[in-house]
């Protein structure tokens, strides 16, 4: 009987420590989510918070933008164009951001208009290396006798801001001028990489007029995509709102930076009404 009696309790002890085992195992297992459940889909909700870093997480919820307000290029429909914020009921983007080929890069300190001052964007390759440069163009600001253009080129690989030439660098290295004012009569001096250009004299009334002693120029400046090429034009005040001509040049890429060639300066006579139309 003891025998029979020992062997009946090695069996109850053996079935208590198989269940025990088995219940620590079922704790130790990772829970399961049931998408059908409405507790188990907040349970995913705040485990991919967890993993996610914020500020990321928050460009997620960005604002949908308009179809109006992105633009794309006519070369490849994978590079686009489009605000970061709109402000002034359409009119105004605050910061843009470039995608390209499903990449994406903000730039908050770009600030243009919209409507129909629309931003341009392009890819073209112009420097003939074969590599595609990305372009953007838009307009900073306009108004009577002014327009503000703004143009950059961009690396397509790391979507970083090429260096480019400034304007004011171009006519420093490449222009010389000087204005002469006398009653009812300016002249205009020019010089175009050493070589004298014919002057130009202007009938108008000057008393009470301050003029420049030489042409300014960035209160007018055009860019356009010509021919395969990034093209400026801006034009070259001698007092407020009088304009001589316009220096022209294109971009061509020397030493790691896109600097100024073909350079040439033009004069023609200005109608008030050309500058009126930039309000």
């Amino acid at each position: 009987m003891k025998t029979w009696t020992g062997i009946l309790l090695m069996i109850v002890l053996a079935v208590v420590t198989i269940s025990t085992t088995s219940a620590a195992r079922t704790s130790n297992e990772p829970k399961q989510l049931n998408i059908d459940d409405p507790s188990s889909q907040t349970d995913g909700v705040v485990a991919s918070n967890i993993e996610t870093n914020e500020t990321s997480f928050a460009s997620i919820e960005r604002t949908p933008v308009k179809k109006e307000n992105v633009s794309v290029a006519p070369e490849n429909e994978k590079v686009k164009l489009y605000p970061m914020q709109v402000e002034g009921s359409g009119y105004i983007y605050n910061g843009m951001i470039l995608e390209v080929n499903g990449q994406t890069r903000e730039f908050s300190k770009w600030q243009g208009e919209g409507g129909s001052y629309k931003p341009e964007v392009h890819e073209l390759d112009l420097n003939g290396d074969g590599k595609k440069e990305i372009i953007v163009l838009f307009t900073a600001g306009h108004g009577t006798g002014i327009y503000l253009g703004q143009a950059h080129i961009i690396d397509p690989d790391t979507l970083e801001e090429m260096n480019m030439q400034p304007l004011d660098e171009v006519v420093k290295q490449h222009m010389q001028s000087k204005v002469n004012v006398k009653p009812g009569k300016v002249t205009i001096d020019v010089a175009l990489d050493g070589v004298k250009l014919a002057p130009s004299e202007i009938e108008e009334e000057t008393d009470g007029i301050t003029y420049h002693d030489e042409l300014q120029f960035g209160d007018v400046v055009y860019y356009s995509v010509e021919n395969g090429k990034l093209e400026v034009t801006a034009s070259g005040a001698y007092g407020p709102a009088g304009y001589d001509g316009d220096l022209t040049f294109a971009y061509v890429y020397q030493d790691g930076e896109w600097k100024a060639e073909n350079v040439e300066y033009h004069t023609e006579a200005y109608e008030d009404e050309y500058y009126e139309s930039f309000d």
